[in-house]
């Protein structure tokens, strides 16, 4: 793990174009299409008519162009000139380059705060700073909606090292089974400086004060009708799974304390103790 916080320089408009997670929904649909990941954090945040919204790392604007869309004021901040700029174009909305660390915001302005794939490119150090600002821009009965790129327990310890070392196994006997796709990019090895487990994010809230929900999220072929409406689009790139296979496997395996090595990625609503 880096102990270096990762500078702006890899964050290329190429990146959020080709390699940030969502691309392939991007080119398709542009913003009109969420990716599963921010689907589900719009889904939960509850967003309405006239509520503030503040998109920490915005990235190319999706989340932003859906909130405007739904009625709230939405800004997004991101300390990539690159990813501004795209947001910009995609959204509409005002976006202001910063450091996460440091939100030129006034206390109590905003009714929901999104920190969406960014915690795994901060480390703890940088978190703590980063929700120390998040609490003091929140409004007293709002609350912070987190999402992780990874679940640490998934990629480095279970499932991909088991199903990649159960596929060479299998090849030696001739018996012809694919290997498993990396599950990360080269781009994400060295931009994701600081992946989590559910245990880490639990203990992570705790130790800064605050109340959180964490939660696995499955692969999302075995949630997408819940997500979209019918039909999907067509090109739609995440084919489904087979409604029976879905019901299965979320009813009997994906519970605690599986589903803590079988999520691929961790989101969280968050909200500081208040005194």
């Amino acid at each position: 793990m880096s102990a270096a916080p990762v500078p702006p320089d890899p964050y290329t408009r190429d990146y959020f174009l080709e390699d940030c997670g969502g691309s392939e929904f991007f080119s398709r649909f542009g913003p009109k299409v969420l990716k599963p990941q921010l689907a589900y954090c719009l889904k939960r945040a509850g967003i309405g008519p006239g509520m503030r919204i503040l998109d920490v790392g915005c990235g190319r604007g999706e989340l932003l162009f859906a909130a405007r869309a739904a009625g709230a004021g939405a800004v997004g901040t991101d300390f990539a000139a690159p990813a501004l700029a795209l947001a910009r174009e995609t959204s509409g909305c005002p976006v202001l380059r910063c450091d996460a660390k440091s939100l030129p915001f006034a206390p109590e302005t905003f009714d929901r705060v999104f920190l969406i794939g960014v915690a795994d490119h901060l480390l703890d150090w940088e978190l703590e700073r980063c929700f120390s600002e998040i609490g003091r821009v929140l409004k007293p009965e709002g609350f912070a909606v987190v999402h992780t790129c990874a679940n640490r327990l998934y990629y480095k310890v279970w499932s991909y090292r088991a199903r990649a070392f159960l596929a060479r196994a299998l090849s030696l006997v001739r018996f012809p089974v694919r290997l498993p796709s990396p599950p990360r990019s080269d781009s994400d090895a060295i931009l994701h400086i600081n992946e989590h487990s559910v245990a880490d994010l639990v203990l992570f809230f705790k130790r800064i004060g605050w109340q959180a929900q964490v939660e696995p999220r499955p692969n999302y072929k075995l949630v997408v009708r819940d997500l979209y409406p019918e039909p999907l689009p067509p090109d739609f790139p995440l084919r489904p799974a087979p409604a029976w296979r879905a019901r299965l496997y979320l009813s009997l395996l994906f519970h605690w304390p599986l589903s803590l090595f079988l999520g691929r990625e961790l989101f969280a609503v968050a909200r500081p103790k208040r005194v």
